[in-house]
């Protein structure tokens, strides 16, 4: 009897066995979640011990694409080699990007004997997506410094930078952050008047982070419009993903048409890959060039490239990462609304709610309870 087990067939045996399980077991948790007779010590989430509640972080808790898992498997045993179909993998993960936004462009032929890809919207990071905003102050305030503008209560890792390299280099940056509107959305007139001669970046983080809430495309359309063009538009969509309208025009178009517009995303929330560390914007030539000086070059990290390749195909896996995200609030907001407690209904994989005390405290009892939020104290 021939007891010798092949590598890749043990792999796929274990990786199909374990979907199984996988797949029944939280379709089970979910509608014992959802009839609230499980406690926290019941719950399972891929990447955690049991029992653990992470939600600090918003990480996917259904963990990545089997179909990724089993690309990253197939290769494992190449890892000694340099990516040399680095090429047409990055092809196909563009082509499926590009359908899911349904936004097109002019391919172009490689130079003939060159090992550079030929030129696309698309640029890829292999450190996530926030290489792009720690990168963007650099390229464009290192030399001569000069203003940024965002949005208050937003995410503020490009202000954060521009602030860390006035104080690293001694030139000089100025940041203004315009407050929300009062329904904790970007006020883009706002915004548009902070905007001085000496403004080099203004950033929209859509859906917001942490509120949630989200722009349509016509009022961002409008506000790149008025925008001058010398001044860089960042649109963040880290979470653009877990909008429940599916008709939603995202930004995407607007990279493709104006050359001082980056649309930032992310494979690490709704595609659920953060260990893998791959983010992708698009936007002109010109910016690439720009960040080019400051990004690492070179092969790309065969694991990462054929997982994101496998999974932006897996419009199964997207989709039922938004459905556990919408299930997960729907209950939340109805339970919020049986304690009258004031929330935002968000547009992200999370949410805010007013707790009407003390958030620090209120985070500490729940880690207590091995559950950990983020905090944003009101005063």
């Amino acid at each position: 009897e021939n007891r010798d087990v092949s590598r890749r067939g043990f792999l796929k045996g274990a990786l199909l066995g374990g979907a199984a399980l996988t797949m029944s077991s939280k379709l089970a948790m979910a509608e014992q979640m959802m009839t609230g007779r499980v406690s926290v010590r019941d719950i399972r989430s891929a990447g955690l011990k049991p029992g653990q509640v992470d939600l600090s972080l918003n990480e996917n808790p259904n963990g990545a694409s089997l179909h990724a898992i089993q690309a990253m498997a197939d290769h494992l045993t190449t890892v000694n080699r340099y990516t040399r179909d680095s090429g047409d993998l990055r092809e196909s993960l563009i082509d499926a990007l590009a359908a899911y936004d349904r936004v097109e462009f002019e391919k172009v032929k490689p130079e003939r004997g060159s090992r550079r890809p030929p030129p696309t919207p698309y640029i890829f990071s292999y450190s996530g997506s926030s290489e792009f905003l720690r990168l963007l102050p650099m390229a464009y305030l290192s030399r001569e410094g000069g203003d940024v503008v965002d949005a208050e209560g937003a995410y503020s890792s490009i202000r954060r930078a521009a602030l860390s390299i006035s104080e690293e280099l001694g030139v000089p940056v100025n940041a203004t952050s315009v407050p929300l509107t009062e329904d904790y959305r970007h006020d883009l007139d706002g915004m548009l008047k902070a905007i001085t001669p000496k403004t080099k970046i203004v950033v929209i983080t859509n859906p917001n982070n942490p509120t949630g809430t989200l722009l349509s495309f016509e009022e961002i359309e409008r506000f790149v419009n008025a925008v001058p063009k010398e001044v860089i538009i960042v649109i963040d969509e880290a979470y653009i993903h877990f909008g429940r309208d599916l008709n939603y025009q995202r930004a995407m178009p607007l990279a493709m048409t104006n050359d001082n517009v980056i649309v930032i995303r992310t494979f690490s929330k709704a595609y659920g890959m953060a260990a893998m560390r791959v983010g992708y914007a698009v936007c002109s030539q010109a910016i690439q060039q720009k960040l080019s000086f400051y990004m690492t070059t070179g092969f790309p990290p065969v694991l990462p490239l054929v997982a994101v390749e496998a999974t932006a195909k897996d419009l199964y896996h997207l989709r039922r990462s938004q459905q556990v995200v919408w299930a997960f609030q729907d209950r939340c907001y109805e339970e919020f609304d049986k304690l009258g407690l004031e929330y935002i209904p968000g547009s992200g994989s999370f949410f805010m709610v007013n707790v009407r005390q003390n958030g620090t405290d209120f985070a500490r009892e729940l880690f207590k309870r091995r559950i950990k939020v983020a905090v944003r104290n009101r005063d």
